[in-house]
């Protein structure tokens, strides 16, 4: 934990496509799973590595119960046309 942030550094592999540079759905997961992991004093802002970069994870409550957040930026690494006949 760093300034009241939590850290961690994960890998992304995705079936059939094999590793990736990230995933938002595995970021979030991942904060929610070491936040739960490391217990009640855990902070609920984390920071996440992933090859593509560093995510940041935000939880917190909402009349819904817990809602999380997730933020960083984001790179166009591919374009491409497909035609359909």
């Amino acid at each position: 934990m760093r300034d009241g942030i939590g850290h961690v550094k994960m890998r992304v592999s995705e079936r059939g496509v094999g590793e990736t540079l990230s995933c938002g759905t595995g970021v979030a997961a991942t904060a929610l799973a070491v936040r739960y992991w490391a217990g009640e004093k855990a902070p609920n802002n984390w920071r996440v590595e992933v090859p593509g970069g560093t995510l940041g994870v935000r939880m917190f409550p909402a009349e819904d119960g817990e809602h999380v957040a997730l933020s960083g930026p984001a790179t166009l690494v591919f374009h491409g046309e497909v035609e359909l006949a």
